[in-house]
Order: C-alpha cells, then structure tokens, then sequence
C-alpha cells in the first residue's frame, strides 16, 4: 500500500532523508553561531576608553586646557637619538625652560601590552632624554607630560622605531 501511494505521489526512497536534512542545516548554523560567539567575546572587548561617558562631560575641560596651552606659545621637539627619546622644551620667546618635571608615556597603536612609561632626566638647555629600548619594531606613539613651575604642558608623537 505504502509503495502504492510513493508511485502515486512520484516520492522516492530518499525523499525521507530531506526532514534530516533541515535539522542537519540548523545544527550546522547552531555550530556557526557558537563559534562566532567564542570568537567575539574572547578577543577584544571593544572597549576604547575607560569611563568614556565621564569623559565625555568633561570634554569641555578638555578643550579649554588645550586652548590654554596653545596660548602659552610654547614650542617642543620629540624624537630618538642614537637609544635615547629626547624632548626639548622652550617658551614663546625661545628661551630654554629647565626645571621641568618630564614624563613620557610610550605606547603602541595597536595594543596596550608593551606600553611603558619613562621618566626623563634634565640635559640643559631645555633638553631633557631618557634612555630607552623598545620590545619591538614599528610604530609607537610617545605622549610627553612636562610640568614646569605649575603649568602643565603636554605634546605627542608618533615614532617610528626600525631594526638598528
């Protein structure tokens, strides 16, 4: 009776199989789905900033320190010096600022697991240097923190640091 009714409908034996091949399908894209979830969750964490919603409402603050600095006039330099990150420091006129408590914070654009930070001796002449030995090639951003007689001053570079 059963072939009857098969030869009527013109249903083959493997017709049968197709139900499985649906649930088949949805366990493969159950499979997906879990790694693409691993995937996600175990690598970055998509978080750029630490409590970036504070902030954000101190960006006015932000904005006006930088305003504050530009109108210092005030002029730097940052670069490497056979092994040594040198930053020189002058007022609007020129003038050499020594005195100056000087800090570097080097970081790497694509990652914070190398990042250091360095504290800079004053060499005269507003110049002030550290030695300093990268953990690898490539780019590296250094942001100098400079604090002299209660003002504070900061400038950034990107480095490029290649094999000696």
């Amino acid at each position: 009776m059963m072939n009857e009714i098969a030869q009527a409908t013109g249903a083959r034996k493997s017709d049968r199989w197709i139900p499985w091949y649906i649930v088949a399908f949805f366990i493969v894209v159950a499979i997906l789905d879990g790694i693409f979830v691993y995937l996600a969750t175990s690598t970055h964490t998509g978080v750029v900033s630490e409590q970036a919603y504070d902030k954000g409402l101190a960006y006015n603050d932000t904005v006006a320190a930088a305003e504050a600095q530009a109108a210092l006039g005030w002029q730097h330099a940052i670069h490497l010096e056979g092994g040594m990150l040198v930053f020189t420091l002058n007022g609007n006129d020129g003038v050499a600022l020594n005195g100056a408590a000087v800090k570097a914070v080097i970081k790497r654009p694509i990652g914070d697991a190398q990042d250091f930070t360095l504290e800079l001796r004053a060499a005269g002449d507003g110049r002030y240097e550290v030695p300093v030995s990268f953990p690898a090639n490539g780019q590296w951003d250094a942001r100098v923190y400079a604090l002299w007689q209660d003002q504070d001053y900061q400038a950034h570079k990107r480095l490029i640091v290649e094999a000696p």
